[in-house]
Formats: structure tokens, C-alpha cells, sequence
């Protein structure tokens, strides 16, 4: 008597995955005929969810620096027709808040979207650990990771190996870092023109400037800190395994 797909399923050579095995050797449930066809729309939905918090990221970063760039326009021309005089302080004191608390909001916005790409990437490499639990054999043709914890995502970026130095540069050079500079510097020229208008002298105005720029730093990239420790509190669901890559 011929076997029926019921009992080839889970046997081995049969083509199907026995018991759920993966390429990491873990055991999960059986996925069923329309598992791959699934998986694909949810990996497209979340790369479409990936584009779009990517694209408001540039656009938020865009539109503050192109407020900023105006205001500082506005301010040169208002300046080299009266002197740098008492009109040029008040529109820059009217100007400059506005923009800062721009900043702000962009930068709160950028903090934000790393945390959900960290998510959608995590999301991602639970779906291809999916794919390969329906096909084992295209574990050596992936080259993003397949695993929802550190080492998958150090893959998937294609990161060469995290160390604390490379942690350091990447932490200093990604965009909200440097819009959480420009946003220190912006409340750096807010002080100056405040004590500039109390007639302050220019030691004060020197300290009060460092003082502002060092707080408002501070307390952005606090806000941040959290993203150098993603994995904290958090218990990946496909662990890799020691013995593997």
C-alpha cells in the first residue's frame, strides 16, 4: 500500500521537515502548506513598514535643517542691513526657539525610529528562520541572520563584529546624534542672546553658552543611550546556537 503525504510528512527524505526541525536544530511545530506563501506577505509588509519610518526620518532630519538654514538666511540679510542691531536680536529670539523646539521633536521622532527598526529587523529574522524551517537546505544561501538576538542582528546588518569602539563611532555619527548636536548648539545661541540683551559680560556669556550646549546634549543623548543595549529585558525566541555560525 502506497504511503499517503500524512504518513511521508516528518520522515526522513520525505522533503518535509521532521517534527519542525530547523537549520539550528531547534524543534517547532509543523508549518502547513500555505506557511511560505504567508511568510512572504508579512516579510513584504514589514520591509514596506521599514521604508516608510526610513523615509519620515529623512524627511523630519530634512525639514529641520531647511527651517534652520532659512532662519539663519533671514537672520544674515536682517543683520547685514541694520548692523547685527536690536532687530536682529529680537528676530533671532524669536526665531531660534522655534526652531529648537523643532529639533526637538525630530530628534525625539529619530530615537523613536531606530527603536522600531530594531523591532523590524527582529521581526524579519524570525520570519527567514520561518523559511527555513519549511526548506533547511537554503540556511548557506542567507546572508542576513535568521535568529532574533544579538548575533542575528549583527548578521543582518552585516556588521563585521560589535566591539565597544565601533559601538562608540557608530553611536557619534548616526543622524540623531548630529541632530542632537545641532539642537545643543541652537540652545547654546538662545543663552548668548539672552544674556547678550541683560548686558552680561562676555566671560558669562562664553560659560553660559558651554554650560547650555553640554546640559542639552546630555540630556538628548541620555535619551538614547538605551538603543547601545537593545537585547536588555528581552528573551529571543530562535536563540543561536553555540556550535553554529
Amino acid at each position: 500500500m502506497e504511503p499517503t503525504e500524512h504518513d511521508m510528512r516528518g520522515k526522513p527524505g520525505s522533503g518535509a521537515p521532521a517534527g519542525g526541525a530547523v537549520a539550528g536544530g531547534t524543534s517547532d511545530p509543523t508549518l502547513g502548506p500555505h506557511a511560505a506563501t504567508i511568510l512572504a506577505a508579512e516579510h513584504w509588509s514589514l520591509l514596506a513598514a521599514r521604508s516608510l519610518i526610513w523615509n519620515e526620518a529623512m524627511s523630519r532630519a530634512t525639514v529641520f535643517l531647511t527651517v534652520l538654514s532659512a532662519s539663519i538666511i533671514a537672520l544674515a540679510l536682517l543683520a547685514d542691513a541694520t548692523g547685527f542691531g536690536p532687530q536682529t536680536t529680537t528676530l533671532a529670539l524669536v526665531l531660534l526657539p522655534v526652531v529648537f523646539l523643532l529639533g526637538i521633536a525630530a530628534y525625539a521622532r529619530l530615537v523613536q525610529i531606530n527603536e522600531e527598526e530594531f523591532r523590524l529587523v527582529l521581526a524579519m529574522n524570525r520570519l527567514r528562520h520561518g523559511y527555513l524551517q519549511i526548506e533547511p537546505g537554503l540556511d548557506r544561501y542567507f546572508t542576513t541572520g535568521h535568529h532574533d538576538d544579538e548575533p542575528g542582528v549583527i548578521a543582518t546588518y552585516m556588521f563585521d563584529g560589535p566591539s565597544r569602539r565601533w559601538l562608540l563611532v557608530h553611536f557619534l555619527v548616526n543622524t540623531p546624534t548630529i541632530v542632537a548636536t545641532v539642537n545643543a548648539a541652537l540652545a547654546a545661541a538662545i543663552v548668548v542672546l539672552l544674556l547678550q540683551v541683560g548686558e552680561a559680560s562676555e566671560a558669562a556669556e562664553v560659560a553660559g553658552g558651554l554650560i547650555a550646549f553640554a546640559v542639552v546634549w546630555g540630556l538628548l543623548l541620555r535619551l538614547q543611550m538605551h538603543t547601545l543595549r537593545p537585547f536588555r529585558g528581552r528573551t529571543p525566541r530562535f536563540p543561536t546556537r553555540p556550535d553554529l555560525p
